[in-house]
């Protein structure tokens, strides 16, 4: 067996890591239960609702004709949406939220593994010390944010290792790859856009010091035609998020996501500590690290040292070192995006573990860097987050609820037992209707108003979902109800400035339409049945731009697949011409 080790390390290397994603699984495996943490509601209405626009055949872009109460809100649109697209297939490919949540949960332990991985390759890193460095990555919150509490920040966290590749060539030749530089910041703002500013963030100093520092005139104008290459790939590969962002901005005023007022709680040295916690020695090895590299700082080439910088000034913004409590206070849009300062410990994460594997040269032969100690460390590590999701599945089987009830939730369900098995259960909209959040997230702000947004969508919204009859008819979000006389009637539907109104086949104007706060439909009624269909018609550039998009994506595909087509039969002809030589 060692014999066979040796001869084929990377393919054991690899078994390794797949193996230790099912190992991480396992508690939820054996244990049967679901783990549910403060955006499951959120994100699983968002894949229900493409999962069923593959499977009923209804492809509707914009509106959430499926999730979200059939409210006809935007949600994808402006949130990862070929990405949600990918996750509606992994639901319609499970028989129930439980296996879904198995399977997502998998393959994020694979994409952070197997990104690390390829990227301490391409640093040359020892395969197994890479390994076991990937391994302890995906024991880190960075990664486990997704799996504790479907924070969607850790599917970004699971792809940037990956995207930080070019990084390798401007920062050791000063050569900006433009392919390789569009494609990853294209691929991770179809995942999560603040993922894909903290990439950028990543490439302005190393693009800074390689545009700077001892290069010619030529050499800079390469750069910036190169830089300019890289933009455009990208602008082409995302053309669906940022042309539908602007027309839906530009043409409505949008109520943003959550907005942070304690964001100094929110900080790995605030109530968010578990960031640099999880596992428990991640401090002692971020402090291994910084004092590891200024102990042999002069022996560190440059872009080592810009590497430790940019881990430190990250590390700096994930803490309370930033005055983040007046931050907060002053009610500016860039700081509002933030949200949550912990997210900066993600870049800082990846660096540290990245810097640690690339120390280890400069101190060959001393204790430290004895291969035992980290064995260890990846042992606990990996132990911990084994502990901490089997505490969980006794919590899920205890007598406790299923779900704990914040703020702006609505359960319906008329037992723990119900909502427990609803996640089993083969009926996805199941659970979505027994465990409700009103979120105001994108909706329409028509007039401004001191009432609470999230009270709002739950009254106007959630609690009138049952007051009509929905279905989806044509690609189209139908209303059907009975009306006692010619009145007024409030729907549980949200109107955005291009969304089409059909009332009992007659399209309807502004004036035939009373819009509430947050753009909550009110329609007269006709004594007897009426039907309300419901549409978007987007703007005439939007379709061009989406299928734009969508064959720049295909032709990068074909031409990677043709490329190492390619590149396998050079390789193939140089063997058969060294075996002819050797005969």
């Amino acid at each position: 067996m060692k014999q066979k080790i040796v001869q084929k390390p990377l393919f054991w290397q690899v078994v390794i890591l797949i193996a230790m994603s099912g190992v991480f699984l396992l508690p939820q495996i054996l244990g049967q239960g679901m783990i549910l943490g403060s955006d499951v509601v959120f994100h699983f209405n968002r894949f229900y609702e493409t999962s069923q626009q593959i499977k009923e055949g209804n492809f509707q872009y914009f509106l959430s004709i499926y999730g979200f109460q059939q409210s006809a809100r935007i949600v994808n649109a402006l949130y990862g949406p070929f990405f949600a697209y990918f996750q509606g297939l992994l639901v319609l490919l499970s028989p129930s939220w439980f296996s879904y949540q198995l399977l997502a949960n998998g393959l994020l332990y694979l994409l952070a593994g197997f990104s690390m991985f390829g990227l301490l390759k391409k640093l040359r890193v020892n395969g197994w010390l890479s390994v076991g460095m990937s391994i302890l990555f995906m024991a880190t919150y960075s990664v486990q944010y997704w799996i504790e509490r479907q924070g969607f920040s850790a599917w970004g966290a699971a792809v940037l290792p990956l995207c930080l590749i070019p990084l390798i060539a401007l920062g050791e030749h000063k050569r900006l790859r433009p392919f390789a530089v569009g494609v990853s910041v294209a691929v991770l703002f179809q995942i999560h856009v603040f993922s894909s500013i903290l990439l950028v963030l990543l490439y302005v100093p190393f693009f800074l010091r390689a545009f700077f520092v001892g290069t010619s005139g030529e050499e800079k104008r390469q750069l910036v035609l190169r830089l300019a290459g890289a933009i455009g790939i990208f602008l082409l590969l995302t053309a669906n998020i940022w042309l539908g962002m602007l027309d839906l901005y530009t043409s409505n005023t949008l109520i943003a996501p959550f907005v942070n007022r304690n964001m100094q709680n929110n900080t790995i040295t605030g109530t968010s500590s578990y960031w640099w916690t999880t596992p428990y020695l991640l401090p002692i090895l971020c402090a291994l690290f910084f004092c590891g590299a200024i102990r042999v700082w002069p022996r560190l080439s440059g872009g080592f040292k810009l590497m430790t910088a940019a881990a430190a000034v990250f590390f700096v913004l994930s803490s309370n070192a930033i005055p983040w409590q007046w931050l907060g206070s002053l009610d500016n849009g860039v700081i509002n995006l933030l949200q949550f300062p912990f997210r900066f410990f993600v870049p800082a994460t990846i660096l540290i573990l990245v810097g640690l594997c690339l120390l280890v040269p400069y101190y060959r032969g001393k204790p430290l860097a004895n291969p035992r100690w980290f064995v260890l460390v990846l042992v606990l590590s990996v132990g911990q987050i084994l502990i901490q999701n089997t505490v969980k599945m006794q919590d899920w089987h205890s007598d406790e609820a299923a779900v704990s009830l914040r703020n702006h939730t609505y359960l319906s369900a008329e037992s723990e037992a119900q909502l427990k098995e609803a996640y089993f259960s083969k009926d996805k909209s199941l659970a979505l209707a027994l465990y409700q959040r009103s979120t105001p997230d994108y909706l329409p702000l028509y007039q401004e108003t001191k009432k609470n947004k999230y009270n709002l969508y739950g009254e106007e919204i959630i609690e009138k979902n049952d007051t009509v009859a929905k279905t989806v008819e044509n690609g189209k979000l139908t209303l059907r109800w009975q009306g006692d006389q010619e009145a007024w009637k409030a729907l549980p539907i949200i109107n955005y400035r291009y969304t089409e109104l059909t009332l009992n086949q007659q399209p309807l104007t502004e004036k035939d339409v009373s819009l509430s706060a947050i753009g909550a439909v009110s329609v007269q009624q006709q004594a007897g049945e009426n039907v309300l269909v419901v549409d978007y018609d987007a703007p005439w550039f939007f379709d061009g731009a989406l299928w734009l998009t969508i064959i720049s994506w295909l032709a990068l595909l074909i031409g990677f697949i043709s490329w190492k087509t390619r590149q396998l039969y050079r390789r193939r002809k140089v063997v058969q011409a060294l075996l002819k030589e050797s005969e």
